[in-house]
């Protein structure tokens, strides 16, 4: 009774742990590496790291970003429950890594008649599952989408859809994937793909609200949890027309952000790879900056579901898989 008693404590202490304490921590004893490693204490911490930022007066959100993205070749893909998905087109490989505890797991891009057009990460709660989803232009208003589970390591065809893609990104919200995509009858649409019904569908917009816009330099956005549209002034870049969606696939919760709308400022954490052997930094911006920018959690979420990591290169006191250098802020 006892020792259970002290096992509940040493638990409700770790718990309240930033990831890079708990790695320190794991070497302390094996009931503690037990302990952190374990599925249960890992899902606890996720949750806990998310209530955390949510309740935080001190920042807005927490959003993460690929320093150098476009000259480096590689591009961030998404971020989801800590772990981020990154492609190096050249090179055909994807990336999927956990920054903080420098994991990364090298997957392969699938084959595609062309070159990727646009893409995605999220996770599929129904199956406890991480999701990669590609698209590739196959014809005029054509693109064929494959995904990729962790679990299955395989790619498969999830088909076409007859649409041209303006955003190549897919913006994470409420367990679906979003882009802004123009029809065959040149409309400019939302698109979702729901990750758990592998679904493609049309997200509902104020049509009924002439102040109300969506063109082919409108972007999408997370503010507030919310998925959210907006443009850039053609004259200084600056943010404009912030339209929030309040409840999810709701037509009327479209809500327009006053100008003088004040947000909290976000964090945004830097990281570097594949070479950089220095430690980026913690950035403060205003909210519209970033909004691009994928939210992101600390936690201990590795990409190595249902795999066994092998061909390991000690750097430092860090393995990481593949000589690949995740070098993140803490």
């Amino acid at each position: 009774m006892a020792d259970h008693a002290h096992e509940d404590v040493v638990e409700g202490i770790l718990i309240r742990l930033d990831v890079k304490d708990l790695i320190r921590c794991k070497s302390v004893c094996k009931s503690w590496h037990s302990l952190i490693t374990s599925p249960r204490f890992i899902s606890s911490h996720l949750n806990r790291s998310y209530n955390k930022d949510r309740h935080d007066n001190k920042f807005g959100h927490r959003r993460i970003c690929l320093v150098n993205e476009f000259s480096s070749g590689y591009f961030l893909v998404g971020s989801c429950n800590g772990l981020v998905c990154i492609i190096c087109v050249g090179s055909c490989k994807l990336l999927v890594a956990n920054p903080l505890t420098r994991e990364v797991r090298e997957l392969q891009l699938p084959s595609l008649i062309g070159s990727p057009l646009c893409w995605g990460f999220g996770y599929d709660l129904s199956k406890d599952d991480y999701i990669v989803v590609v698209g590739a232009e196959v014809g005029k208003f054509q693109t064929c989408f494959k995904v990729l589970s962790l679990k299955s390591n395989v790619w498969r065809v999830i088909g076409d859809v007859k649409y041209k893609f303006i955003t190549k990104i897919g913006m994470l919200c409420n367990g679906a994937l979003h882009w802004i995509v123009e029809d065959q009858n040149r409309k400019i649409l939302i698109l979702s793909y729901d990750l758990s019904e592998e679904e493609f569908k049309e997200i509902p917009q104020p049509e009924d609200d002439a102040s109300y816009k969506v063109t082919l330099r409108s972007y999408l956005g997370i503010v507030k949890g919310c998925l959210c549209t907006f443009h850039r002034s053609r004259f200084d870049s600056s943010v404009v027309d912030v339209w929030l969606m309040k409840k999810y696939n709701v037509k009327h919760s479209w809500e327009l952000l006053p100008l003088d709308h004040k947000m909290k400022n976000d964090i945004v954490q830097f990281f570097r790879l594949p070479a950089d052997e220095r430690f980026s930094y913690n950035v403060k911006h205003s909210w519209f900056s970033r909004t691009l920018k994928h939210i992101y959690v600390q936690s201990l979420v590795s990409p190595h579901v249902n795999v066994t990591p092998k061909q390991y290169t000690k750097v430092g006191s860090i393995s990481i898989l593949c000589r690949v250098n995740c070098h993140f802020s803490p």
